[in-house]
């Protein structure tokens, strides 16, 4: 089927095709008169505008990239969640890309790739990057800042660009305090690559600061840190704790760890909470269905603030760089 063009408009009305395009973009020095006559027939027309050329030759795309680690982890599915609803509302497109990382398939160099593509074919005018930073060429940061690509970090930061974040220093000490409440003698914590991470980092730092706090030295001996999720990581886990006696576990890397973990522990007869409490992180509908202790993170609600900004930033000239933070919530279910 042959989209109607605005020449289409201008033939069957006698003008030209400047003048209709004019009229359809609302320019004040058209007559209301001529001006209703070609909406009118736009509208019978169905004619659809050309945003994209409008963007090219703007400058601009209408377009919003996300970059994650994964398509199908529950974080950035939950993001999406956020997101989806939000960008529909706008006149931007989304462009969704994944770099596979902390994956054992190898990705070296993914997110280098796709931040240059990016950039330099002028995907998108903003760009929401997941649990990360900027990966790429020299200056790659200052390149995006020059080319007006404004940056909004989930659970990330850098040295420029917009951050929505949680306070993953106090997710820890509220794990923390619920299991030393409970009784539990020695104190685990699983969390994923804490070099690249920014969150995995702070949780990391608040578990070993909230363990010192109740006297609990030695810590840092405590903690399974994981740089790539194979399908054996979780069982090695679980050994890591069994052999160090731990009895109370805080999952800080997301409750479909835990509940992996869970499973691996059903599978040598340990009972759940009776010889290992679990706190999970985050409270999507694994949590919710299984009756997982966790502490809460409004993940959906960080995505729908992410695209809010990217919006913002692209439309309003010269925004102050926006630093939006959500706090963490003890929910108390039966693995504790």
């Amino acid at each position: 089927m042959k989209l109607t063009t605005i020449k289409d408009i201008a033939k069957k009305l006698g003008i030209s095709h400047t003048t209709v395009s004019r009229s359809i973009n609302n320019a004040p020095y058209i007559s209301k008169k001529t001006k209703a006559r070609v909406l009118k027939l736009a509208e019978k027309m169905n004619y659809i505008p050309n945003l994209a050329a409008r963007g090219l030759a703007r400058g601009k795309s209408n377009t919003i990239a996300v970059v994650t680690f994964s398509y199908f982890g529950v974080f950035p599915t939950e993001i999406m969640r956020g997101i989806e609803p939000e960008i529909i509302k706008t006149k931007y497109d989304i462009i969704y890309y994944t770099t596979n990382r902390y994956t054992y398939i190898g990705t070296a160099g993914k997110e280098a790739y796709i931040f240059e593509k990016i950039l330099n074919e002028k995907k998108a005018d903003a760009l929401i990057v997941l649990s990360g930073k900027l990966y790429g060429g020299k200056g790659i940061i200052d390149r995006f800042k020059k080319a007006g690509v404004h940056l909004v970090f989930i659970e990330g930061k850098d040295t420029w660009g917009h951050r929505v974040h949680y306070d993953n220093n106090y997710a820890s000490v509220l794990a923390v305090n619920h299991l030393i409440e409970r009784k539990r003698k020695k104190i685990g914590m699983l969390t994923g690559n804490t070099e690249d991470v920014q969150s995995y980092k702070e949780r990391k730092a608040g578990f070993i600061k909230a363990m010192r706090g109740h006297g609990r030295e030695g810590a840092e001996g405590n903690i399974f840190e994981y740089h790539e999720d194979t399908p054996e990581m979780h069982k090695n886990a679980l050994n890591f704790f069994l052999r160090n006696k731990i009895d109370a576990l805080y999952v800080a890397s997301g409750e479909e760890h835990a509940m992996r973990i869970i499973m691996e522990a059903q599978k040598l007869g340990i009972k759940i909470p009776g010889d290992l409490s679990i706190i999970g992180q985050d409270d999507t509908f694994l949590a919710q269905a299984t009756g997982m202790t966790v502490i809460r993170q409004p993940i959906a609600e960080m995505g729908r603030k992410a695209i809010e900004l990217a919006v913002r930033a692209i439309e309003e000239k010269g925004l102050a760089m926006q630093d939006e933070i959500f706090y963490p919530e003890l929910v108390i279910r039966k693995t504790t």
